[in-house]
């Protein structure tokens, strides 16, 4: 359960967002008529049912969270997920740091490649400090990397970039 710091952050984040479905005409209208059934929108809904399933900034209660996360971990996709990297980040409670590495791995190659351009603009102590920073985000990108391929070794995996490019689509 949130504490009432955390619901006011996230209260103040809350806005329309647009999220694209592919469902069938009779699905949408079983879906409008569920909702209407108990004088809810779809939006409305839908927003309360994704708040218990997430424990969310509103949720129903800890019946509803539970229910709805049963729900999540009876379907095939929460029973037997795919042991993708995006997958161990998220579960292993990582992924903010992972892609916080790659950004700032991002930045440095960059800046090593304007170094290179114009290195009259670079004291040669700047310029070894972005190749050390690089270095030290690249091995904690590829630590986790191997962390994740000795737990999924049965799995099929790419490259770190390659993975790294699904994770970011994400």
């Amino acid at each position: 359960m949130k504490n009432d710091h955390d619901q006011k952050k996230e209260i103040v984040t809350i806005k329309e967002r647009t999220l694209k479905l592919n469902l069938s005409d009779a699905d949408v209208e079983r879906i409008c008529l569920k909702a209407g059934s108990a004088g809810l929108t779809v939006p409305e809904l839908l927003q309360n049912f994704i708040g218990d399933l997430v424990d969310g900034t509103y949720s129903n209660g800890s019946d509803e969270r539970e229910c709805a996360n049963e729900w999540f971990n009876r379907c095939w996709f929460g029973m037997f997920p795919d042991k993708t990297f995006l997958w161990y980040l998220i579960d292993y409670d990582c992924l903010e740091d992972v892609l916080e590495s790659w950004r700032d791995k991002e930045g440095a190659q960059e800046e090593l490649k304007r170094a290179e351009i114009q290195p009259d603009e670079f004291e040669p102590d700047e310029i070894e400090g972005y190749k050390e920073d690089l270095k030290y985000w690249q091995d904690s990108i590829e630590e986790t990397f191997a962390d994740y391929k000795e737990y999924a070794k049965n799995e099929e995996i790419g490259t770190v970039e390659e993975e790294m490019k699904k994770v970011r689509v994400f």
